[in-house]
């Protein structure tokens, strides 16, 4: 079995940086720059492409209701998005009128763990598991997706 990480969003910065391989970027924006911030990481399959925005928000985008939000997206076999906010029920979205994913990276690597409160997802070759810390969540691979 292979050994798990744990990755900690640092503090966000006033300026877009490279946190380090295979974990996130963080961006922090002039408006707000101790809130505001958008971190993306890729599994490695290269399938699923995930999207924390903090309550702030970023430049082009503001989550609804000012509240956190975790957006992953699916590529194959069929294109979904997977919506975790940090209150409320987890949404599925099969209908996506702006498909994006996915990045080539960061890649969050199989065994590894990242973390941004209230957000907890882990990365595993049967796919990633994503929950908050109240324990909504879902797992999302190639095979479906599978709300708790």
């Amino acid at each position: 079995m292979p050994s798990r990480r744990t990755i900690t969003a640092p503090k966000p910065a006033t300026r877009a940086r490279r946190i380090m391989p295979a974990t996130a970027i963080v961006l922090g924006l002039a408006a707000s720059p101790a809130l505001a911030q958008q971190e993306t990481f890729v599994m490695p399959s290269g399938n699923v492409e995930c999207t924390y925005t903090g309550p702030a928000g970023a430049s082009v985008y503001r989550p609804q209701g000012g509240i956190a939000e975790l957006v992953c997206d699916r590529a194959a076999p069929s294109y979904l998005r997977v919506v975790l906010r940090a209150r409320g029920a987890v949404q599925v979205m099969r209908n996506v009128g702006d498909p994006s994913c996915c990045g080539a990276g960061p890649v969050l690597r199989y065994g590894t763990v990242w973390r941004q409160p209230p957000f907890t997802c882990e990365s595993t070759e049967a796919g990633i598991l994503c929950r908050r810390d109240d324990g909504a969540g879902f797992q999302l691979s190639r095979r479906g997706v599978a709300l708790n």
